[in-house]
């Protein structure tokens, strides 16, 4: 077992947004352009992993690449216009996050290098052609989210075996394939003698009318969907809300987990966004994305928060701990 332990984290430093207007910055350095979902705070370990594969690869920001970044504040809205200026700075190449993310590029340009960080099905998507041969100008690395829901929900039963009723909160415009994953999870919700009910949130303001339908529902657990606004922006709301009526909840991915979510199974996102920095310095090198595979994550991580566990009074029994490749106390 290779598990480290590591103290609660309170939060992550807001980095510093787009670099200053193209007149102040030295010609003849390659762009690279980053457009992110969340907030520079919420994104900030995304970027810096990013960043620092870049610069073991000979990409140092501000020396031999300029990268212009553009964070969504986790309002869709934003995509359409931030991927436009991205696209109107001509850069070499653009990195996203996910699926929105992408869109809004492959809608603003069919000729621009863009590399994805975590999507979930592109080919579904209609990012690639197919996961061997992108074709286009996009490739990338994907999250595998709605195949890892049955395990998500098999740890929630093993932490709570007692648990019948759980909800699924969910970003209705986040993909389109959203009906077939709640499909399936619920499924396996049933296999396991859980109830599963989905609840829609697209907006900051609709977490008010989710929380009382999560009450009503007498719901004993929460998973949520990986999203810019879910686990990025308003994510603080949401942890509250499930400390407050001490509800279980299970995540995708770990970096809410820092900032107090209990537990959570899925692919790394920051080594994601590590290989998609390779994927970038290739094609500075002159490879076409077309010809670059969509690869899949082969590693998945579960983390768990001890902390938060007390807070909505569940043991953690030594033999899930023993599971965790990390324990945050």
């Amino acid at each position: 077992m290779n598990r480290r332990r590591f103290p609660a984290a309170l939060g992550c430093a807001a980095l510093t947004g787009p670099i200053a207007a193209v007149a102040q910055q030295p010609t003849g350095i390659p762009r690279i352009g980053v457009l992110m979902g969340a907030n520079p705070s919420i994104e900030a370990a995304k970027l810096e992993a990013f960043r620092g594969a870049l610069e073991k690869l000979g990409y140092i920001d501000g020396q031999t690449i300029l990268i212009e970044l553009r964070y969504a504040m986790g309002q869709p809205d934003r995509f359409t216009s931030l991927a436009g200026e991205l696209v109107t700075l001509a850069p070499a190449v653009i990195a996203s996050v996910g699926r929105q993310e992408t869109a809004a590029l492959q809608a603003a340009t069919r000729t621009i290098p863009i590399v994805f960080m975590q999507v979930n099905d592109p080919v579904e998507q209609g990012f690639v052609v197919s996961l061997a041969r992108p074709g286009g100008n996009t490739t990338g690395f994907t999250q595998m989210s709605a195949e890892l829901d049955p395990k998500r929900l098999q740890l929630l039963h093993d932490i709570a075996p007692s648990l019948s009723r759980a909800v699924f909160l969910i970003n209705p415009t986040l993909t389109p394939g959203l009906p077939e994953r709640f499909a399936h999870a619920e499924a396996a919700a049933k296999s396991l003698g859980i109830a599963l009910r989905r609840i829609d949130a697209a907006a900051p303001a609709d977490l008010t009318a989710a929380f009382m339908a999560i009450e009503a529902s007498s719901s004993e657990a929460l998973l949520v969907q990986n999203d810019p606004m879910l686990t990025g922006t308003e994510f603080s709301r949401i942890l509250d809300f499930a400390v407050a009526h001490r509800l279980p909840m299970i995540l995708e991915g770990k970096y809410s987990l820092a900032v107090g979510g209990l537990f959570s199974y899925g692919f790394d996102s920051l080594e994601n966004a590590r290989l998609a920095a390779g994927y970038v310095a290739k094609i500075l090198k002159g490879a076409k994305p077309a010809d670059l595979p969509v690869q899949q994550p082969t590693k998945f991580r579960l983390v768990i928060n001890l902390k938060t566990a007390q807070a909505v009074g569940l043991t953690i029994l030594p033999t899930l701990l023993d599971l965790a490749d990390e324990v945050i106390e």
